[in-house]
């Protein structure tokens, strides 16, 4: 009878840093997305010289979907 391998131990560490390396992946792209439309809104915002940063809240605001989006799309993925 064929019985199936047991992983090896360097399957097993790798299996669990995975997650890890994978959240705090998805962490960093988050603060990456905020941070570009958080300084593209602010050179908008000067350019137009705006009393309200309104390119900033819109830009933000499309921000936040746009990572939560990206971390479902990420989190959903089986591999």
């Amino acid at each position: 009878m064929d019985q199936p391998e047991k992983p090896s131990q360097s399957e097993k560490e790798d299996s669990q840093v995975k997650p890890y390396l994978k959240y705090s992946g998805l962490a960093f792209q988050m603060i990456a997305i905020m941070g570009a439309a958080a300084w593209g809104g602010r050179k908008l915002d000067a350019y137009f010289q705006n009393q309200t940063p309104w390119w900033t809240l819109g830009l933000l605001l499309v921000a936040v979907f746009a990572s939560m989006y990206s971390v479902i799309v990420s989190l959903t993925n089986k591999k």
